[in-house]
C-alpha cells in the first residue's frame, strides 16, 4: 500500500453541492469529518444488524464526541425499501424526539442509502441526511447523486425523490469485510462507468480483474473509487434531474431493474441483475452497429469473467411488461442506454421490444 491519501471530489449543484471524501480509515476518524454538522442536536444512525455488529464501536466513538446519536436498525435486503419500513422508521424518529435540526447517518449499502435518503427527504418535509456507504456499489454509485426510492409490486424505485445528502464519506476499508459476492456485484457500477464513460477503467477490468475482487492492491481499489465518483459526480452535476445525460448511468439498468423484479428482490443482487442488463444492453449495441465484432467480444469477454448466480428462464412477456412501467419511459418512447464504441455511452429511442427479448438469448 502506498500513497493513499483523502481524494475529495465536489459535486457541484449550486446551493445544493457538497463533497465526496474517500480515506482509508476515514472512519475511525468519523467525529472529526461529522463534527461541522453537530450543532448539539438529535443524530440518527439508520444500518442494517450485521453493520450494527461490526461497528456499533464507530457509533459509541461519536457518543464519546459529544454527539447525542441513536441507531434505527432495518433489514439489510432489498425489502427494507418498503413504505412500511419508511413509516416504521419515521415512528421511531418522532419517539427519539427528531425534529427539523435532527441529522440522519445512513451507514450502510445501497439499500440502507436509497431508504435513509428517502426517509430524510420526507421526515418533517426534509432534515438533512449524510452518506456513510459501506459496501462499494453504494460507495461508487448510490450513495452519489440523490437518488432516493422505495419499491413497489409493479417495479424498483417507483416511488422516491431526488434529495441530496451533505456530505459522502467513503472508507474503501469498509469493504475488508465483504464476502466475495457482494465485491463481485458491487463492482458491476464500476465497470459500467468504463463502458459508458471511461475506457481507462474498462481496461483496468481487462487487465487487473483478479486484483479488482481480490482487493489485494488498495491504491488501484481508491483509485478506480475515486474514478468512479468523479464521473457520477461530473454528470449528476450536468443532470441532476435525469433530464439528459444521466440517464447514461442506467447502461444494464432498465433490463436488470426487470430481472430483479421478477425475482421479487429476492434472488439476485442489485449488480448481478445491472452485470445480466450490461450482457443484454451489449449484444443489443452490437446488433445496431454500435459494437464492432472485436468489441462486443471484450465486452462480453469481461462481463463473463463475473461469477454469477443462475438467472433462470424468464418470461420475454414479463420483461417487456415491467420495462414498460420504467422511469425511462415517457408518452411511450424507451430512453434505452447503449454504447457506441467502449467508454462512449448514448441514449437511444429506437430499442424496440424485438431487441429487448432478442438480447435475453445472451443470458439465458
Amino acid at each position: 500500500m502506498t500513497g493513499l491519501t483523502t481524494q475529495v471530489v465536489p459535486l457541484e449543484l449550486g446551493e445544493h453541492s457538497y463533497d465526496i471524501t474517500v480515506a482509508y480509515g476515514l472512519k475511525e476518524r468519523l467525529a472529526v469529518f461529522l463534527e461541522p454538522w453537530n450543532q448539539g442536536q438529535q443524530w440518527v444512525v439508520l444500518t442494517q444488524q450485521a453493520i450494527y455488529d461490526l461497528y456499533a464501536p464507530i457509533i459509541d466513538s461519536l457518543k464519546d464526541a459529544g454527539f447525542t446519536i441513536s441507531p434505527i436498525i432495518v433489514p439489510g435486503d432489498e425489502s427494507a425499501k418498503n413504505i412500511r419500513f419508511a413509516e416504521d422508521v419515521w415512528s421511531q424518529m418522532v419517539e427519539l424526539g427528531c425534529d427539523r435540526s435532527s441529522i440522519l447517518l445512513a451507514m450502510g449499502g445501497g439499500v440502507v442509502g436509497d431508504l435513509g435518503g428517502f426517509v430524510a427527504a420526507t421526515y418533517m418535509r426534509g432534515i438533512p441526511f449524510i452518506q456513510l456507504p459501506t459496501t462499494l456499489l453504494a460507495m461508487v454509485d448510490s450513495a452519489i447523486g440523490g437518488k432516493t426510492a422505495v419499491n413497489l409490486p409493479a417495479g424498483k424505485n417507483l416511488v422516491g425523490v431526488i434529495y441530496q445528502p451533505k456530505a459522502v464519506l467513503v472508507d474503501p476499508s469498509f469493504l475488508a469485510t465483504l464476502p466475495k459476492r457482494n465485491v463481485i456485484s458491487s463492482l458491476a457500477e464500476a465497470v459500467k462507468y468504463g463502458f459508458i464513460r471511461d475506457s481507462k477503467i474498462y481496461d483496468n477490468f481487462v487487465t487487473r480483474f483478479d486484483d479488482l475482487v481480490g482487493m489485494q492492491d488498495q491504491d488501484l481499489l481508491a483509485d478506480i473509487i475515486a474514478k468512479s465518483c468523479a464521473i457520477k459526480a461530473q454528470i449528476v452535476s450536468n443532470d441532476q434531474f435525469e433530464g439528459g445525460e444521466r440517464k447514461l448511468l442506467n447502461f444494464g439498468h432498465t433490463i436488470g431493474h426487470a430481472f430483479e423484479t421478477i425475482q421479487e428482490y429476492g434472488g439476485l443482487y442489485h449488480g448481478e441483475a445491472v452485470l445480466y442488463g450490461m450482457k443484454c444492453a451489449s449484444h443489443i449495441s452490437f446488433k445496431k452497429g454500435l459494437l464492432n465484432d472485436a468489441e462486443y467480444d471484450s465486452a462480453m469477454s469481461v462481463l463473463n469473467q463475473f461469477e454469477l448466480p443462475e438467472l433462470g428462464k424468464v418470461s420475454p412477456e414479463r420483461v417487456l411488461e415491467i420495462v414498460s412501467h420504467d422511469k425511462k419511459n415517457i408518452n411511450g418512447t424507451l430512453s434505452f442506454i447503449l454504447v457506441d464504441g467502449i467508454g462512449n455511452g448514448v441514449i437511444s429511442t429506437s430499442v424496440t421490444p424485438e431487441d429487448i427479448v432478442e438480447s435475453l438469448a445472451v443470458v439465458q
